[in-house]
Order: C-alpha cells, then sequence, then structure tokens
C-alpha cells in the first residue's frame, strides 16, 4: 500500500517541492506523466519514489498497476500533487528519480564519435528537440554548458519524449572544457553559423556539431575555437532557422557521411 502524505508542511514533500522546481544539488529530478515515468523506468533509472495522485487518468492508473511492489509509494491529495506539477492537466503519476544528466564525464569522447554542443540555448522546447534529434541519429552524447537552459528543466524534459534517458547528457562549465574533451579524441569541432562557408554536406562524420543561441547567435569564443563553420541554404525568404530545426539538418547530414564512411 502506498504511503499517505497529507500535509505540504512534510520534510519529504517539501524536498519534492524542491526538486520539481528545478533544485541541481539533490541530483534527482521530478518526473510527472506516464510516457515520461515509463522511459525513465525503461531505461533502469534509479527511482526513489513514485507518487500518484487522489485522482489519476484510467491509463495512468493501470500502468501503475504494472510497476513491481519493490518501489516505493506515496499517495498524496490532487491539490498538493498538482502543486509538484507544471502542466494545466496532470495524470495523476509522477517519479522522484536519479537526474540522468552527467556533471563530468565519466570517460573521453570516442574516436569516432557524434556529439552535439549546445551553447547558449535558452529556450527548453528547443533544448529538449534538440536532444531528441541526437537520439534520433544515434549522437553519442549531447554537449551543455553554463549558458544553456538546464536540461533536467521539466519543459526540457517533456520536449524530450524520453530522449533524455536514451543518449548520454554531459554538463560542461564552459566551451573551453568542451573543446579539450573533443580534442584528447582528435574531434573537430563543427559550428552552425548563417556565414559558414560550408553546405551541411560537407560536414563530417565524426566529431562535434555546435549550435548556438537562438537570439544572439554563436559566441566569440565559439568562432574562435571552431575548425569549420557550417550553413544551411535557406532560398527561400525566412532569413534564418531556429536552433532546433538547423540541429536537425546538420545532424542528419553528420550521421549520413558517418554511415557512408562505414559502408
Amino acid at each position: 500500500m502506498p504511503h499517505r502524505i497529507e500535509s505540504k508542511h512534510n520534510p519529504r514533500y517539501k524536498r519534492w517541492q524542491a526538486i520539481a522546481r528545478g533544485s541541481k544539488k539533490s541530483g534527482q529530478v521530478f518526473l510527472e506523466g506516464q510516457r515520461l515515468c515509463a522511459d525513465a523506468l525503461a531505461a533502469g533509472v534509479a527511482v526513489e519514489a513514485v507518487l500518484q495522485a487522489d485522482t489519476m487518468q484510467t491509463a495512468a492508473a493501470a500502468w501503475l498497476d504494472t510497476l513491481p511492489d519493490t518501489l516505493d509509494r506515496y499517495n498524496l491529495p490532487d491539490a498538493m500533487f498538482r502543486a509538484l506539477c507544471d502542466t494545466a492537466n496532470p495524470q495523476g503519476v509522477a517519479l522522484i528519480c536519479a537526474s540522468p544528466l552527467l556533471e563530468r564525464p565519466q570517460a573521453g569522447a570516442k574516436k569516432d564519435g557524434l556529439y552535439l554542443v549546445a551553447e547558449g540555448i535558452s529556450d527548453p522546447g528547443n533544448l529538449g528537440t534538440m536532444i531528441r534529434t541526437a537520439d534520433a541519429f544515434a549522437f553519442d552524447g549531447v554537449l551543455v554548458t553554463s549558458g544553456t537552459v538546464w536540461p533536467m528543466n521539466p519543459k526540457v524534459l517533456r520536449a524530450t519524449m524520453g530522449a533524455a534517458f536514451h543518449v548520454p547528457l554531459l554538463a560542461f562549465e564552459d566551451l573551453a572544457g568542451v573543446v579539450k574533451w573533443l580534442k584528447e579524441a582528435n574531434l573537430p569541432l563543427v559550428v552552425a553559423d548563417p556565414g559558414g562557408e560550408y553546405p551541411p554536406e560537407a560536414l563530417p562524420g565524426r566529431g562535434a556539431l555546435l549550435v548556438g543561441s537562438e537570439a544572439h547567435g554563436i559566441s566569440r569564443e565559439a568562432r574562435a575555437l571552431a575548425d569549420a563553420l557550417v550553413s544551411v541554404p535557406m532560398p527561400g525568404r525566412s532569413e534564418t532557422l531556429n536552433a532546433a530545426s538547423a540541429a536537425a539538418i546538420c545532424a542528419y547530414a553528420m550521421m549520413r557521411r558517418k554511415n557512408q564512411e562505414h559502408d
């Protein structure tokens, strides 16, 4: 039977509130909704607690019945459950689990690896879509710097559609640390920039693709550290692509080149 918590002053509940608001100190994340929770469990993420509201959507309640009895479960009044969520209509199920974000790389970059670097990406939806893109095109990791929205932001996690638990997410203090890590594996850094001299078709089948801020573009540091600048031809009227769209086009080109090189 689930444990019952009815007071918002309960220490455990107050800690869950901090995690749900995006506390980076806990090393944990709050996941709401059946699909996101199921993806996390399927990926083998360590779960601290399963939370359920008094009122749950039918599919969510049925999914809860499939979970092992070994998981700690907590039942919350609807109002307390909703207070943890940032969605308008929560499904009534959530997890408190270990964050998939690695604050420090556990190993060096792969010699033939493909990586996506997010520099100054502030929109949660764009970052989440970029993580989905990296997962879809079999990239070996997504690297984020301190100027990018926190990848464990609930809006980012929802936008990843579970991809955050499929592709490694690595956090770096700055771009210099990213480049140092890449150079140890002799991987080039390719930067997406509207003024770039190379088209996506010229991208290598190994290395890192950096996509910069939606509002401000790439930083001076990124431009200085780039091994090459790439731009997407746009013969139409629009002058720019958003970060996620540019990332998808270039990432696909890198995956395609890698596959051709390995045929």
